[in-house]
């Protein structure tokens, strides 16, 4: 034999090798899924597949290369994480679903059942939210009457593909789409994909390109912020709210509500992240194919006993939010024995970063136990709430898929916040004078007056008639070396000057009149002093004035100033830029 005809032999040897694979591969299988723009990274059973679009899921299509004999083949769809969804059993799902914890080396080829048992002891999801095969057709049509095997340990999907005999081959392509899985996204990050491969490559079916693709662009937080504020078209100038009920409320000690109203807006993680019932399920618009919306539940602390905030709900104005629609479950009434609400999404866009505004109003019994100075706060959490995992009391703990006992689909706690929407502040007033000194001949004289009696009454607008002591701070400015602070609190032996009762509290409706040398000697000081003195009365609506006189000649008086509660306006941070004080 010549050296080219070797050659030529060799060529073709290689050749019939490089073509086997096609030319028994006869059926090549190519996957496209729907993709789910965004979902909860805390989402138990986040849907990889377009939300609320029926039949929504993997598409797979067998393009055929040549009529050939098919045997049948094990085709496997991986998923990036646990799968959180069941397999209908039969026909007519009823809570059964085939699992198998080992794979597909007892999966039997001729029936798909081998290794298959009822895994969640008759409990399941919603029935209309079962993994299943919809729209069959081709050389896949008897594949619609089969039932997907959820392979547990490997995280995929399992479904017998038909086999054919030799005397009847295969002449059609096909194609069907896999719906209803589910996974677990929790530890999950970015971009989410699934995968197809085959138990064999022998049997006529070959994986073709694509194989892969993605089914979740990203996963987000459910709630992106939890803020005071207003949805958007709710009203701003320049910046400054001019809807009166942004802000917080403010309730007094004393049992006085000084502010009543508020509000806060929870702003969405994702665009698709807030979902209907309906857009929670691929099921054709069916509200009944999984048990609830993306809800949100709300859950306050420190709430007082004999407060309460009556919640609702507010969409705002901008077309941005034109889609959203929400209903308070339950909670809206929030009391120190009823601390939680539930939101529950009727509407929502999935193109549009959406915000929900929560207002609230604040009211008091006569019989509050308001005390202490404090705040009722808020967090929030997507709803309802699941572990996800094994120990899950939703979850079966053979094989970790769900049951329906906490709802369906389920979240992981992940709490937002909290915000303040309540300031619990002192039932006093705080007042500022710049400037006092005792400098013989010279002296500082104090007036202050409890208004808390006056001639308008409770029902018009009145102040609550109440008496309470006075502390009061000196920061003393010596002519040389470091300034020094003390203090003084009225009470039963500590009363200098006239008008205090007898246990040192200033009745409502009397005035305080008191020497600077008088204080200093009450607080044990000695010398002279310079400088500035802030005063707490221990009760609303006191006003004072000082007079800085050498009893002879000289007299100056001003009023004492007035500051905004520090509780609620820091003086760190006042509004404008500038502390406000008042006469």
């Amino acid at each position: 034999m010549t050296l080219k005809s070797r050659l030529a032999g060799l060529v073709a040897v290689l050749l019939i090798c490089a073509v086997a694979p096609s030319a028994f591969a006869q059926v090549q299988i190519t996957i496209i899924p729907d993709i789910d723009n965004g979902d909860i990274a805390t989402n138990n059973n986040a849907l990889p597949a377009s939300p609320g679009v029926n039949g929504s899921g993997v598409l797979v299509v067998g393009s055929l290369i040549a009529s050939s004999p098919l045997t049948a083949t094990v085709l496997r769809i991986n998923y990036p994480g646990p799968i959180t969804a069941l397999a209908s059993g039969s026909a007519s799902f009823a809570g059964g679903a085939n699992c198998t914890i080992g794979g597909t080396s007892a999966l039997s080829t001729s029936a798909g059942t081998g290794a298959s048992f009822v895994c969640n002891n008759g409990v399941g999801v919603p029935s209309n939210d079962a993994i299943r095969i919809s729209g069959a057709s081709g050389v896949f049509a008897s594949v619609g009457t089969a039932t997907p095997l959820l392979n547990t340990t490997n995280q995929r999907i399992e479904i017998l593909l038909p086999g054919t005999t030799s005397t009847n081959v295969n002449s059609s392509s096909g194609s069907f789409r896999l719906v209803g899985v589910r996974i677990n996204a929790n530890g999950l990050t970015g971009a989410q994909t699934v995968s197809a491969s085959l138990n064999t490559s022998v049997n006529n079916y070959l994986i073709g390109s694509p194989s892969t693709g993605t089914v979740i662009n990203s996963l987000n937080p459910g709630i992106a912020a939890l803020a005071i504020g207003l949805a958007p078209g709710n009203g701003s100038i320049g910046g400054v709210s001019t809807n009166p009920g942004a802000g917080t409320a403010t309730i007094f000690t004393n049992g006085n509500v000084a502010r009543s109203i508020g509000s806060f807006i929870l702003t969405e993680g994702c665009a698709s992240c807030w979902r209907s019932a309906t857009q929670n399920s691929n099921n054709g618009g069916n509200p009944a194919a999984v048990d609830n919306s993306t809800q949100i539940r709300l859950t306050f602390a420190n709430v007082p006993v004999g407060v309460t905030l009556n919640l609702s709900l507010n969409t705002g104005t901008a077309s941005s939010n034109s889609s959203l629609a929400a209903t308070i479950l339950s909670g809206t009434s929030i009391t120190s024995a009823s601390s939680t609400a539930i939101i529950n999404f009727t509407g929502s866009s999935t193109t549009q970063i959406e915000t929900l505004e929560v207002d609230f109003t604040t009211t008091t019994t006569t019989t509050a136990a308001i005390t202490t100075p404090g705040s009722i706060t808020v967090t929030a959490t997507t709803f309802p709430i699941g572990t996800g995992t094994g120990s899950d009391p939703t979850l079966t703990s053979v094989t970790n898929v769900p049951t329906e006992s906490a709802g369906y689909p389920t979240f992981t706690d992940l709490e937002v916040g909290p915000i303040t929407l309540v300031n619990i502040v002192p039932a006093n007033t705080t007042l500022l004078m710049p400037y006092a000194i005792t400098l013989p001949p010279y002296d500082t004289g104090l007036a202050l007056a409890n208004t808390t009696s006056d001639p308008f009454g409770s029902g018009t607008g009145g102040a609550t008639k109440s008496a309470g002591t006075v502390t009061l701070t000196f920061f003393n400015t010596p002519a040389t070396g470091t300034p020094t602070s003390f203090s003084l609190t009225t009470s039963s032996t500590v009363r200098p000057g006239g008008g205090l009762a007898s246990d040192g509290t200033l009745p409502s409706g009397a005035v305080w009149t008191v020497l600077l040398s008088q204080l200093l000697t009450a607080a044990g000081q000695t010398g002279n002093f310079t400088g500035y003195i802030f005063i707490q009365a221990n009760f609303l609506d006191a006003h004072g004035t000082a007079t800085i006189s050498d009893f002879r000649t000289y007299s100056l008086t001003s009023n004492v100033l007035v500051l905004p509660p520090p509780a609620t306006t820091p003086r760190t941070a006042p509004s404008g830029g500038a502390e406000a004080l008042n006469n």
